[in-house]
């Protein structure tokens, strides 16, 4: 028993003690070393040991019993001690001397002063608590000041300390502080100079420091160093103290502090900024109301950390972050979501980021669902399979398809032209084709662009059979598409995939060369332009560039004022509206193209007015319609890309004012659109050309029209149409005979228009009208069959005949 009690009290104090005894010492400072260590369970929890042997091992002992009594934000923390082998151990928080701050820390010209007007104000906020509070004189300030790793200036060294009596001790010593930092530090020094450097805006203060007559008191000359132009009244300061103070703050001062902080951040040092603000921000967000506003600070400083530290400190808050229901936040950090991107590993957006991430798609609000789509090309790449080839198809599948607002559908053509390289090879020729085919059916000609640019940039993945048999065929209409720019890139773009047929056809050895790609996995990085042919260089620029970045119509027709030439009475005019134009921009080789989906609008006299209530409209409608003057019909897409696509409730049948559209082969002689002349013959009859009218008015009498009546009339004697609601038509019937651009009916049959003839007999007229309703109603046999085989069901049409 007496062997067990001798071993255990002869172990080793050193093997029970929580740090590690630091190696080399970073400095030897008044006869002690001083040494970086960490604590043993947890080595992230850093500490500054300081160890001395034989007589000044004992300065050091009554340096620990000094450090356990005074506790306070501006004394440097006491943490452990020991003693072993006439050695003795103190253990503080991370710091080192002032003298080794300077000559280490690389300081920025003007970051000097800053840094001595915050030190000062946390030296002399400290001597007032010791003279004030604790009753004591330090006694040895000159070589007492420590910085810790957050830029913090803190007194230690209290081996010296005596019962206050006068402040002016302390106050002579910490002139020859402020004398050094800008002089030069001299241990030589044993009484204030002349001021030498030391700026002009410090020497009112270092005199009354100085001072060998009159004595000040620490907490007067802190107050008059804070007062308005005082040496501590500055930007530096007072942000650093709204910190300290965030909690006691109201909300306008909190908002007012974040919205400028961003632009303050470049005058703190990094060891500041990085230790101290930073832990703030993330601090304050967690335990306080800060709000969205931190976001952009906390990414900007999170750039100075390394990538262990990003883990620690940031990524929690960003997991955070993303399940906040607040809309406002959420789109602040996706639009900043480049910043961060790269720190996050593929199991934390996948278990914890993703399925709170894709909420909004389904948001109301199109700022969150625009800001969403943009966001999943930085994270594509850390998706797992399902996330990305199932889940994530399908949301962006029904935002490109119904979406009312033509800005989200056509970013989200471009998102999908960015992350193509990543969806898996046994998929993803099948979406992208189909999803760009339907790009290129939208009303929005941006959209149609996109599309275009997006097939282009993505042709390394198509296969020779489905570019001739699937992408040729779509490409075709935009040669007659309303807007140059769309045709000048379709034309493009036909003429490089046949150029690639053309390739193969004369030399087929060359085939799995052009088709390498096609099965090739989708990971080796956002569209890679290694052999990309010439032709498909601008659309692979153009699509890896920025997003789509639709301009809102006018808010109100604009007027001018002009005299009259007779009366002299101003005249307000009306201002007329200039036609849509096509800009692009050159740096990023994507355009932005102003909405003219509208363009009828334009045409039709009503200005500005029409612009702003449908612009009004449109903002105001909810997400689930489909907006634009088109419907889409997802139960009857033909190309549904998407796996397990969600079928949205049956909308109510809505009636839709009549809207004029351009008519290829019709309509007025010489009218242009989007810089096409379009021919022109001679138009059929208004009754035989109206298939809405046919179906809806059934058997009545008509007489006989004008053969000059424009597209679209109906006789002043004939009923109209019961209305309905209306399909888009290209989702329907195949889904490639979408003609939206002709102004005609899809289900219409196309004929050759001839020369009006003379009015017929009003027997001939029944002939006729006999011929027509039986074609239609074979027509619409037809097309309900074809929906009952494919299970959707039959189509609503507008109206029966009475006939029936």
């Amino acid at each position: 028993m007496a062997s067990v009690l001798s071993s255990f009290f002869s172990r080793d104090p050193r093997s029970a003690f929580p740090y590690e005894k630091p190696g080399e010492p970073f400095c030897v400072f008044n006869g002690l070393s001083m040494g970086d260590s960490f604590k043993k369970a947890e080595p992230n929890e850093k500490a500054t040991v300081a160890w001395a042997s034989g007589p000044t091992a004992q300065r050091l002992r009554t340096q620990a019993q000094k450090l356990k009594t005074l506790r306070h934000p501006g004394i440097v923390a006491f943490y452990d001690s020991l003693e072993h082998e006439d050695t003795f151990y103190l253990v503080t928080e991370p710091a080192k001397p002032l003298r080794v701050y300077f000559e280490e820390t690389k300081l920025k010209p003007g970051q000097k002063e800053l840094i001595v007007s915050w030190g000062l104000f946390q030296v002399m906020n400290t001597l007032k608590f010791l003279h004030n509070e604790a009753k004591i004189t330090h006694s040895g300030i000159k070589d007492a000041i420590f910085v810790t790793a957050s830029g913090d200036w803190k007194l230690g060294c209290f081996e010296q300390t005596q019962p206050f009596s006068s402040s002016k001790t302390d106050l002579n010593a910490l002139a020859i502080v402020i004398w050094q930092i800008f002089n030069g530090f001299n241990n030589e020094i044993s009484e204030p100079k002349a001021p030498g450097k030391v700026p002009a805006r410090l020497i009112p203060l270092y005199k009354k420091l100085a001072s060998r007559g009159a004595e000040y008191a620490a907490g007067d000359l802190l107050s008059e160093c804070r007062a308005r132009d005082g040496f501590m009244k500055n930007k530096f300061v007072d942000t650093l103290l709204f910190l300290e103070e965030f909690q006691l703050k109201e909300s306008s001062e909190k908002h007012a502090f974040f919205m400028h902080l961003k632009d303050s951040l470049d005058m703190f040092p990094d060891d500041l900024a990085k230790y101290k603000i930073l832990p703030k921000l993330i601090h304050t967000y967690e335990y306080g109301d800060a709000g969205a506003h931190i976001l952009i600070p906390m990414f900007k400083l999170g750039r100075l950390l390394d990538e262990d530290e990003y883990q620690h400190r940031i990524v929690p808050c960003l997991v955070k972050l993303f399940s906040s229901p607040d809309r406002t936040t959420r789109v602040k950090l996706l639009e900043k979501i480049d910043d961060f991107a790269p720190h996050l590993k593929p199991n934390v957006v996948n278990e914890k980021i993703y399925s709170n991430l894709v909420t909004g798609f389904l948001d109301t609000n199109p700022a969150v669902r625009e800001s969403t789509v943009k966001a999943m090309v930085p994270l594509a790449e850390k998706l797992n399979y399902h996330n990305l080839n199932v889940d994530l198809m399908k949301y962006l599948a029904r935002l490109q398809g119904a979406d009312d607002q033509p800005g989200i559908r056509t970013n989200t053509t471009i998102c999908l032209g960015k992350i193509g390289c990543y969806i898996d090879p046994s998929q993803r020729q099948k979406i992208l084709i189909s999803a760009f085919t339907r790009a290129l059916k939208d009303p929005f000609p941006p959209a149609r662009m996109s599309g275009v640019l997006a097939i282009g940039a993505t042709q390394q993945y198509y296969s020779l059979v489905e570019v001739a048999n699937r992408i040729l065929p779509v490409l075709s209409p935009l040669t007659m598409d309303p807007e140059k720019q769309v045709r000048e890139q379709g034309f493009k773009a036909l003429r490089g995939f046949l150029e690639k047929l053309e390739k193969a056809s004369e030399n087929p050895a060359i085939i799995p060369e052009l088709e390498a790609q096609v099965l090739a996995g989708g990971r080796s990085g956002l569209l890679s332009g290694d052999k990309v042919p010439a032709w498909a260089g601008w659309a692979l620029k153009a699509i890896g560039g920025k997003f789509y970045k639709s301009t809102g119509p006018e808010a109100a027709a604009a007027v001018t004022t002009e005299q009259n030439p007779e009366s002299g009475v101003p005249v307000k005019k009306p201002i007329a509206k200039p036609a849509p134009k096509v800009h692009t921009v050159v740096d990023d080789g994507w355009g932005e193209i102003e909405d003219t989906a509208d363009e009828e609008d334009a045409d039709d006299g009503s200005g500005a007015e029409a612009w702003t209530s449908k612009a009004k409209k449109m903002e105001t409608a909810p997400a689930a319609t489909t907006g634009g003057g088109w419907d889409v019909d997802e139960s009857k897409d033909d190309d549904d890309w998407s796996t397990e696509w969600e079928k949205p409730a049956p909308k109510p049948a809505v009636v839709k004012p009549a809207v004029k559209k351009p008519i290829l082969g019709g309509g007025a002689a010489g009218k242009k659109i989007g810089g096409l002349k379009l021919s022109h013959h001679a138009p059929k009859s208004a009754f035989e050309d109206d298939l809405d009218a046919i179906l809806g008015g059934g058997a009545t009498k008509t007489s006989t029209p004008s053969p000059h009546s424009s597209r679209g009339s109906t006789p002043a004697n004939v009923k109209p149409p019961a209305p309905a609601s209306v399909s888009s038509g290209w989702d329907d019937a195949g889904g490639d005979d979408d003609n939206w651009g002709s102004g005609s009916d899809w289900n219409e049959p196309i004929e050759e228009k001839k020369p009006a003839a003379p009015a017929p007999s009003s027997s001939n007229n029944e002939a006729r009208r006999a011929a027509i309703a039986a074609r239609n109603e074979a027509r619409r046999k037809e097309l309900a069959a074809k929906k009952a085989a494919r299970g959707l069901g039959a189509m609503k049409l507008g109206g029966t005949s009475k006939g029936e």
